[in-house]
C-alpha cells in the first residue's frame, strides 16, 4: 500500500489507467481492504465504474468495474457477474474464487463450495498452480476435500510425479506451442517454462519435444501407460 499511497487521487483523475489492465481495479480492491484502507479501495471502484460507464460498448470494463464492486460490498450478485462475464479465463477464475468467499460468509457454504469448486477446476486448468493450491484450502476449510498428490506422496518419476504446473506446461508442448507462447499463456517467464520442461524431461526420462508429445497422447488414450515407460 506505500507503494500505492497517492491511489485515492490519481483514479480520482485519470481512470483510463484503469483500461490498460481492467482487472487490476480488483486486485487493488483486495489489497486495499486486507491492509484496512477502505477509502482506497472505494477511489478504485469509483474510477473503475467511471470508466465502464463512459463505454459500455467494452463489457469487459463492467465486468472488472462488477468485480471490484462486489469486493467491496461483499456483493454475491456483483461477483457472479464478474465470474460469468469476465474477459479472460483466469479473471473469471479469480472472480469465482471470491464469489465463494462472500458466499461463505453470507452463510450459504453450499453454494460457496460450488464456487470454489468452478475455480478451482478452472486453475487446474491453467496451471496455476499457486491459485489451485490456495482454493483448494478453503475448500477444505469448507469440509470438501480433493485428492492431490503431496510433496511427499508423488512418484519421483513417471506422468504422476509431474506436479500441476509442469502438466500443464507437458500438454501445450504436445500441442505444439513454443516455450515463449507457453509463457505468454500461463503468465511465467521464459527462463521459468524452460527450467519446468527440464524437470518434465528428468522426470519422464526423455530428451525431446517429440518424444514428450508421445507420452502424453499415450497418456490421453484411457489413462494406458505409455510404451515403455511403466508407472
Amino acid at each position: 500500500m506505500a507503494l500505492l499511497a497517492d491511489l485515492r487521487d490519481r483514479f480520482g483523475r485519470h481512470t483510463p489507467a484503469l483500461a490498460l489492465e481492467p482487472a487490476a481495479s480488483a486486485w487493488m480492491v483486495r489489497l486495499a481492504l486486507a491492509a484496512a484502507d477502505r477509502p482506497a479501495a472505494e477511489s478504485v471502484v469509483a474510477g473503475a465504474e467511471a470508466l465502464s460507464g463512459a463505454n459500455p460498448e467494452l463489457p469487459v470494463l463492467a465486468a472488472c468495474a462488477a468485480h471490484a464492486r462486489g469486493l467491496l460490498d461483499g456483493d454475491p450478485d456483483a461477483l457472479a457477474h464478474a465470474a460469468a462475464h469476465a474477459a479472460d479465463p483466469w479473471a473469471r477464475a479469480s472472480a469465482a474464487e471470491d464469489l465463494g468467499r462472500a458466499l461463505e460468509a453470507a452463510g450459504r457454504r453450499a453454494e460457496a463450495a460450488e464456487s470454489l469448486e468452478h475455480a478451482l477446476a478452472s486453475y487446474q486448468d491453467m496451471g496455476a498452480a499457486r491459485d489451485a493450491a490456495r482454493t483448494r484450502r478453503r475448500l477444505r476449510g469448507l469440509g470438501v476435500h480433493h485428492r492431490h498428490w503431496s510433496s511427499a506422496e508423488r512418484p519421483v518419476s513417471g506422468w504422476d510425479s509431474l506436479t500441476e504446473t509442469q502438466h500443464a506446461v507437458s500438454l501445450l508442448v504436445a500441442d505444439g506451442w513454443t516455450n515463449r507462447q507457453i509463457a505468454e499463456q500461463m503468465f511465467l517467464s521464459v527462463h521459468t517454462v524452460t527450467f519446468h520442461l527440464r524437470q518434465v524431461y528428468r522426470k519422464l526420462n526423455i530428451s525431446s519435444r517429440v518424444e514428450l508429445a508421445r507420452f502424453a497422447v499415450a497418456e490421453d488414450r484411457d489413462g494406458a501407460d505409455p510404451p515403455g515407460h511403466g508407472r
